[in-house]
């Protein structure tokens, strides 16, 4: 679903930049309703990230193997 397919942590570092400037800055109307439809898109796309990341441990510690070295 990710469109610029920035890894989890570049998105979250994009996210907490935006979130820094509408927080912080007189921004024009326009300026920050982009800002905050790219800040809701980012937080979308961290939060299937991170299910995914969810999922794919519960598989691994649910399936009965461990791993060994």
């Amino acid at each position: 679903m990710s469109t610029d397919n920035k890894t989890f942590e570049e998105s979250l570092k994009e996210l907490e930049s935006i979130s820094a400037k509408l927080e912080s800055q007189d921004l024009p109307l326009d300026e920050a309703i982009d800002l905050f439809e790219r800040g809701i898109k980012l937080s979308k796309e961290c939060a299937l990230k991170l299910e995914s990341a969810k999922q794919k441990i519960e598989l691994i510690t649910s399936d009965g193997s461990s791993v060994h070295d």
